[in-house]
């Protein structure tokens, strides 16, 4: 008889637990951290109990691979519609695999990865911001390469499992992007206007980013304890990195106190993933979606607005990579050619 029960953890969130008995054994096992997730892993755990070799070692599928490394990715705190995209992609991988008689990830050659992309990369797809009307277009390079870090990352952790040597997608080299180290774009004062008139419920957390810079991923999750004073302290999810007490502005504080007073998240309405969808539909309603399309417009751009404000001011790069919390210069760099023309002449002799 299999089974799943629940805990709630101090921090609020809930844990799925197996409760599984075998051969008179039972079996108290952690699942996931969501009902969908702890479903396919507790079958996974029945099959591998009921089913094991022998030798007593365990026989692990293509799909039980894949489940048991989502259950991993979830663990680090990435959000479930984040994990469940990796898992479409890896699945995706996977059936163009069983479609050509392979059914083993530990016979997935480098070809069959050269092929995939290359299929990938030409597949069309569906775009509401498209120009021509067609609403279709090739996934960005950006995606490309994602997809093939989300492989090279699932074949680590059954390497670091031991159910595999070697990880064919190491050999496959990233989309090259033509014109990459163009400048992001930062949304300008009259465009901030619009923004703010039309922000609504959403005006406080769009205010966050821009003051701050900080990714909209770190805002939805920041709580008031971050707060001491007029400075804040975070823990990036994206990199796992420390930003330690970067001074933020006064109105900025000031603006938020009831909500830094009142505890818990700093934005409690906006701990769903549809809740974290909206505000940047809401965000992206406010432009000709042309605009959206040829901009990239999204969260994020209001930290690229953020640098650029910064720079313009005249702060140093070096200076600026501590406030976004870069952990290479390189990376502050992307921003440097943004500097305003005005700030550039005072260095002309």
């Amino acid at each position: 008889m299999a089974g799943i029960y629940t805990y709630k953890t101090k921090a609020g969130s809930t844990h799925y637990y197996s409760d599984l008995h075998v051969n008179g054994k039972r079996y108290r096992k952690f699942l996931g951290l969501s009902r969908r997730t702890a479903e396919k892993a507790l079958k996974e755990l029945e099959y591998e109990l009921r089913f094991a070799k022998s030798d007593g070692s365990k026989y692990v599928t293509y799909s039980g691979a894949i489940e048991k490394f989502l259950i991993h990715v979830e663990l680090t705190g990435t959000a479930y519609t984040q994990v469940k995209y990796i898992g479409s992609r890896l699945e995706a991988f996977r059936q163009c695999c069983e479609a050509n008689g392979n059914d083993n990830f530990r016979k997935v050659s480098k070809q069959d990865c050269r092929d995939f992309m290359t299929v990938r990369a030409n597949m069309k797809l569906h775009n509401l911001y498209s120009p021509d009307g067609k609403q279709s277009k090739r996934p960005a390079i950006s995606t490309l390469n994602r997809e093939i870090g989300y492989q090279r990352r699932f074949y680590k952790f059954i390497i670091d499992n031991d159910w595999c040597n070697s990880n064919p997608w190491d050999s496959i080299p990233r989309f090259k992007s033509k014109g990459s180290n163009k400048p992001r774009y930062a949304f300008k004062k009259e465009e901030l206007e619009i923004i703010f008139e039309n922000a609504g419920r959403f005006y406080d957390f769009y205010f966050l980013l821009l003051q701050t810079g900080i990714r909209a991923t770190d805002g939805f999750i920041l709580k008031s304890s971050a707060f001491n004073g007029n400075s804040l302290t975070i823990k990036q999810r994206k990199t796992g990195d420390w930003i330690q007490n970067i001074p933020v502005p006064s109105n900025l504080t000031q603006h938020l106190s009831s909500r830094i007073q009142s505890g818990g998240y700093l934005f409690p309405e906006l701990q769903s993933d549809r809740q974290r969808r909206n505000v940047r539909k809401h965000l992206q309603s406010l432009f000709e979606p042309n605009f959206v399309r040829e901009n990239n417009i999204n969260l994020h751009t209001f930290r690229h607005t953020y640098a650029r404000r910064k720079l313009d001011s005249g702060m140093p790069k070096e200076i600026l990579q501590s406030f976004l919390g870069h952990k290479s210069i390189r990376t502050t760099e992307i921003y440097a050619n943004w500097v305003s023309n005005s700030e550039l002449m005072k260095w002309v002799e």
